[in-house]
């Protein structure tokens, strides 16, 4: 059909004139969009969404000084995971179906499966999306058993100055920014425009003028839970203030060194004069060291004899029971229907990140992949559920 491809390559190449020409007059009005390349290649998915991080700029994490190698013990998955409509499809397949890049299983901390697919490896690094709030999570923990924070009641404007976030803000209190209880009026619309304000969060090149811009509450503070990546980046904003680091920095000092993570990463910024970490969405490294928060997690928020963060902060995402058919949401982290067996819990980041938690079976999951924006989840969940009490000799 070779018409038909010049014909979409026609269509292509002039939509990206339209981009071009329409960031050209945007960036002419507006000083916190990237490069017009950088817009182009977010546009049209030149760069796989799961490699995003080599788009933008990024600060650096070090891997460990000690880092600690997960033992491994691999064996088949000869199993099928359920699917649609009653379906079921073995692990390969259900991985390809879902555009999986890696997928590693680790059973009573050893890895017992390991996946590459489209020629990645155990070095690849990847793009967390929102995976990335479940470890902004973590570092609230370890901030509040630190006393940097004091209480997760504390309002915010204790911490961000009357320059930094509009004064309708400042009662709200990081508790309520932690569990998406805020009410600030940023929608989360991710497949819209530059006018979109959560993709205008995400490209832009100033960060602190993001949030410093922002007026208007959608509901009361506390008053519901509403999904808003706005809320992890105010919170982060708090931690950068409590701690006198940038994000980035405490990661690596209070996670990435102790847990013991065995390879460099990063964490993407809005710019390098700015130096603002993309809190809601982008942390880049490894399916074993993102393994590793799950880890921390299912072994009480210890690693080894050091407790990085409480033990009650740890068994916080598994004490909710989701009777329900959809995702409930606590601390950072995704709730998974027809829990009260496992009490798992899962990181969950657009395009299909994971990493699932499930405290029954002794087991964490990480899955990165190229999938659909915010696709089969649940059944997503399902199946890694199926997945860990197999390798646990649970059935």
């Amino acid at each position: 059909m070779p018409n038909a491809n010049l014909s979409q390559l026609v269509a292509r190449s002039t939509a990206a004139l339209l981009l071009l020409l329409a960031a050209a007059e945007i960036g002419r009005r507006a000083a916190d969009l990237p490069s017009l390349p950088a817009l182009v290649d977010l546009q049209f998915d030149l760069t796989p969404r799961s490699q995003s991080y080599k788009v933008f700029d990024n600060s650096p994490i070090a891997r460990s000084s000690h880092p600690r190698p997960l033992p491994t013990a691999l064996q088949p998955l000869d199993i099928s995971v359920p699917w649609k409509d009653g379906s079921s499809l073995p692990v390969i397949d259900f991985l390809k179906t879902t555009s999986a890049h890696a997928f590693l299983v680790v059973q009573d901390g050893r890895v017992v499966y390991e996946r590459y697919i489209d020629g990645y490896d155990a070095n690849s690094r990847f793009t967390s999306f929102s995976v990335a709030k479940s470890f902004v999570s973590a570092l609230t923990g370890v901030a509040l058993a630190q006393g940097r924070i004091k209480s997760l009641q504390e309002p915010i404007g204790n911490y961000l100055k009357s320059d930094e976030i509009n004064p309708a803000y400042a009662n709200i209190t990081i508790g309520e920014l932690l569990d998406m209880r805020s009410g600030i009026d940023v929608d989360e619309d991710y497949e819209g425009s530059l006018t979109s304000p959560v993709v205008r969060m995400f490209v832009s090149t100033d960060l602190h003028a993001f949030v410093a811009g922002r007026h208007g509450l959608r509901f009361e503070p506390g008053s519901r839970y509403e999904y808003r990546s706005v809320d992890t980046l105010v919170l982060s904003r708090v931690l950068a203030r409590a701690t006198g680091m940038h994000l980035a920095t405490y990661a690596q000092a209070q996670l990435w060194e102790p847990l013991g993570m065995e390879q460099d990463a990063s964490w993407s910024v809005d710019s390098q004069k700015h130096g603002v970490e993309k809190a809601f969405c982008c942390i880049n490294t490894t399916a074993r060291d993102f393994a590793r928060l799950g880890l921390l997690y299912l072994n009480e928020g210890r690693i080894g004899e050091r407790q990085i963060v409480s033990t009650a902060w740890a068994a916080e995402p598994r004490l909710p029971v989701n009777n329900g058919t959809v995702l409930d949401y606590r601390d950072g982290w995704w709730i998974p229907p027809g829990n009260a067996a496992d009490r798992d819990f899962s990181a969950v980041g657009v395009f299909g990140q994971y990493i699932y938690v499930n405290p029954a079976t002794r087991t964490v999951i990480v899955k990165l992949s190229d999938y659909g924006v915010e696709q089969d989840e649940v059944l997503t969940m399902l199946a890694m559920r199926r997945i860990s009490h197999y390798v646990a000799g649970k059935g």
